[in-house]
């Protein structure tokens, strides 16, 4: 019985191979990842070939308009902005920092012939949803974004890859909060928001917060959780936690000057209140982020 000869490896199928490739770089090139800075300025996006935007709010708060509604976006939320003319614009005295990436809306469309995963619907055009996840989940979100960043000159640069991986993160918050009860906007809560995050450092009661607003500090408290989906004092321990890293992580600051510098009453209650967020300790972060 005669045998057939084997196709040499790799030369199965050549042409559906390069075409692949070719798709794969083409969604690359199409990802552009970026930091800014909203000092005394605006940052105008515009919907040139349709495209999506999604942005992380490291520090400060600002405001986001497009068409006829108005956004506060405050320290550790994320905004998923689809096709359409939008302005952001410094909320409050510190200065806005973000960082996120801007892709059209056929690089959606490529990932979902490639993947069977449509992450299109998570950016219609004109419309801007606006999520605040865990410190945990803004943390790895914000990693991939900087690895992204520091990618963009390779040759081999995967920004499909990373794109993948920050929308499948955005997806699955997206899943729990929408398994869980709507979440109206409410102004009066977004300035709450706003004031915590500019004024974490301080020591403060709910009572003192309540009363700032006119507001029981009761209905203050079940207005917030209902709104946010958490309460005001995890909402404060997050943004100082925040903090907390990236003076770990860019200072030699002692663990208990860190404390003192982010508003925690004392050093073995940031200790507590650090590990019961990041599951690691203080010091044992630092020297992660050190090797």
């Amino acid at each position: 019985m005669r045998k057939s000869a084997l196709p040499a490896p790799g030369g199965l199928f050549p042409e559906r191979m390069r075409k692949m490739k070719a798709e794969r770089e083409k969604i690359h090139a199409k990802v552009k990842a970026d930091s800014v800075r909203l000092n005394g300025s605006k940052l105008e996006l515009t919907a040139d070939e349709e495209t999506c935007t999604f942005l992380l709010v490291s520090e400060g708060s600002c405001t986001l308009q497009m068409g006829e509604n108005d956004l506060l976006l405050n320290p550790g939320s994320a905004l998923l902005l689809g096709a359409g003319d939008a302005v952001l614009s410094a909320a409050g005295a510190a200065v806005p920092e973000l960082v996120g990436c801007r892709f059209p809306l056929s690089a959606l469309h490529e990932l979902r012939s490639a993947t069977q995963r449509d992450f299109a619907r998570l950016f219609l055009p004109g419309e801007a949803t606006v999520l605040y996840g865990p410190v945990l989940w803004t943390r790895r979100l914000r990693t991939l974004l900087e690895m992204m960043r520091s990618a963009m000159p390779e040759q081999d640069y995967p920004g499909g890859l990373y794109l993948l991986l920050i929308l499948h993160y955005v997806e699955q918050e997206c899943l729990a909060e929408s398994s869980a009860t709507a979440r109206p906007r409410n102004e009066t809560i977004e300035q709450v928001c706003a004031y915590l995050a500019a004024n974490y450092r301080q020591k403060f009661s709910l009572t003192e917060v309540a009363a700032r607003f006119y507001l029981s500090p009761y209905y203050l408290s079940r207005l917030f959780r209902r709104v946010t989906g958490q309460s005001i004092v995890d909402y404060l321990n997050n943004r100082r936690i925040e903090a907390a890293q990236k003076l770990l992580e860019t200072s030699e600051l002692s663990i208990s000057a860190i404390a003192e510098q982010t508003g925690f009453a004392s050093a073995a209650h940031f200790r507590r209140v650090f590990r019961e967020v990041m599951d690691i300790s203080p010091l044992q972060y630092r020297k992660k982020q050190t090797k």
